[in-house]
């Protein structure tokens, strides 16, 4: 079987890194089947094919353009292609062979809050259904997305297979002191702290989050917030609510941060938090575990099943009680290597060969309809 994966994105920071994960796997996999990576014409580097069944196309069909609906048919054509994989739900109306969507979450439907324009949020759920109902497989992130596509989307349940993504390798526990002391010195964390990574949306609820960091305060522990990622106007948001309540001193905003140090403060952190409302996977819980971070965490959408039993959960719409989770595990050393094991071991469950392995079946479910003709390991 001739695989084409839609690889147009995968310079971009979100589902990019799904894409580049992925596609590694899958070119790891022991498998006959052959692969064709349609990539933009500056990311041809980003993927090697060395030794592997697989080819690079150019292809610079922008996303949602006529011009792809032209091209990608062309490509799959030319390449005698048996089926494509879109992971980022965009298929083109005509289509020459078997074809499969990832549609990781619906979050800009359930939370409108992200989306404010309504026609974009029309168009988004336009395009979304309409892949949906193209695809003859749709992939999801978690048995909690599979759930939110049926009720939005009203897809069948039989065509919509959940597969866990994996946890990129460069999330390690970092023991390196002198790194960590470093990375210390550049954003100016001078005591233990309680770490948050992520973007800025309201439904992130980074509100609740300073709130019930100002309660542990309170509590007469001495601790620092670094909250580490790309914020954009949010930044000005939260150092205002800070400076009301009185706790602007002690936090840290590091803005965007490479991999490899944001693994550095995830090892360092004496708590990680995530007080999210809703995600559809929740990667940086993984990252945290997989870091030994012991996690704090909302009890919301996806996050207890991918969080297993490697957390402590708690109400993250009440700072109250959030506050006290935090509280707890900053102060019991115990109950904070008891979460560090457990957190480790719930890593074991995400792998990206695991995810390719899984994907692939799905892939053979579509074509031949049974699964599992290849061995993959």
């Amino acid at each position: 079987m001739r695989i084409a994966l839609d690889l147009r994105r995968i310079k971009n920071p979100g589902i990019g890194r799904y894409m580049k994960c992925l596609t590694e796997a899958l070119l790891t996999l022991q498998t006959e089947h052959e692969f064709l990576l349609l990539l933009p014409p500056d990311a041809q580097e980003v993927i090697s094919t060395a030794g592997r069944r697989a080819e690079k196309v150019c292809c610079a069909s922008p996303y949602y353009s006529f011009r792809e609906q032209i091209d990608l048919p062309r490509i799959l054509r030319r390449y005698k292609t048996d089926l494509l994989h879109s992971p980022h739900f965009v298929l083109p109306l005509r289509r020459p062979c078997t074809t499969a969507v990832t549609i990781h979450d619906v979050i800009y439907l359930a939370c409108r809050e992200d989306l404010p324009s309504l026609p974009g949020r029309l168009y988004y759920r336009g395009m979304m259904a309409a892949s949906g109902r193209m695809a003859d497989r749709i992939i999801t992130v978690s048995q909690f997305s599979k759930q939110e596509i049926i009720r939005w989307l009203k897809l069948d349940p039989a065509r919509i297979e959940a597969v866990h993504s994996g946890i990129d390798a460069v999330f390690q526990r970092v023991t390196d002191v002198s790194r960590i002391d470093t990375l210390r010195s550049k954003y100016g964390i001078e005591t233990d702290f309680i770490l948050y990574a992520g973007i800025y949306k309201p439904r992130k609820n980074h509100a609740v989050l300073l709130r019930a960091f100002q309660k542990v305060l309170a509590t007469g522990v001495s601790a620092q917030l670094v909250i580490a990622g790309p914020l954009s106007e949010g930044e000005s948001n939260l150092k205002k609510l800070a400076a009301e309540l009185e706790i602007e001193k002690e936090i840290v905003f590091t803005g965007l941060i490479e991999d490899s140090d944001l693994a550095a403060l995830y090892s360092a952190a004496r708590v990680y938090a995530c007080p999210s409302l809703y995600e559809g996977f929740g990667f940086t819980v993984l990252e945290a575990q997989a870091c030994g971070a012991p996690v704090v965490c909302s009890t919301e959408t996806s996050l207890p099943e991918v969080a297993g039993d490697g957390a402590l959960f708690a109400d993250a719409r009440d700072p109250e009680k959030f506050a006290a989770a935090l509280a707890r595990v900053f102060e019991d050393g115990a109950l904070r290597a008891n979460l560090t094991a457990r957190g480790l071991e719930n890593c074991c469950r995400f792998s990206w060969t695991k995810t390719a392995a899984q994907t692939l079946a799905v892939y053979e479910q579509a074509v031949y309809g049974v699964a599992g003709k290849a061995v993959y390991a």
